[in-house]
């Protein structure tokens, strides 16, 4: 994952703050700290982006990049996260038993596809803001909110609930 303002960062801003306090009372010239803490941020950004890539490297999440398959496992989290890009969210491998089991699914400046199995009861809440969601029965919502349930959902019985939300972008779901 990216830290934006991780020890390097501070660091090198805690070092520049210092300097101008001692220097700023000798030096009869004004010195623009606020121009040179923000151009060490783009410096600092920059060589970021050429050592690790521009994408952020957490499981779960595509940043201005492309994953063709983020799967579901109890272990890694249940949110998931196309922002800028394009991804693939695999959820057919969940089972309901005892209980409900709940994931989220956000889509923003993107486009996305999940993957669900049809056998699985699902509810899944849909809401787009300028964004597309489509459902496996055509359903879709384009601007608002909408709900699908699979044809194994039953009100109030365990099942796989799925908060989705497209703003800016497009999230397809199939079976």
């Amino acid at each position: 994952m990216v830290h934006l303002f991780d020890g390097i960062f501070w660091g090198v801003a805690l070092i520049v703050l210092g300097v101008w306090f001692l220097v700023r009372r000798y030096v009869p010239f004004p010195i623009p700290v606020i121009r040179i803490i923000i151009a060490l941020l783009f410096i600092y950004l920059g060589v970021r982006v050429l050592v690790r890539g521009p994408g952020v490297h957490e499981r779960n999440t595509v940043v201005f990049s492309n994953r063709s398959h983020m799967e579901y496992s109890p272990d890694a989290g249940k949110d998931y996260n196309v922002v800028f890009g394009s991804g693939d969210v695999d959820l057919s491998n969940i089972t309901v038993a005892e209980k409900s089991v709940r994931a989220e699914v956000n889509v923003v400046f993107g486009s996305g596809t999940l993957r669900i199995n049809p056998a699985v009861p699902v509810r899944l809440d849909m809401s787009a803001a300028f964004g597309t969601i489509v459902a496996p029965n055509g359903r879709s919502a384009a601007f608002g909110e909408s709900v699908y349930t699979s044809n194994a959902y039953k009100s109030g019985a365990p099942a796989l609930e799925i908060k989705a939300t497209a703003v800016f972008g497009k999230l397809t779901v199939l079976p």
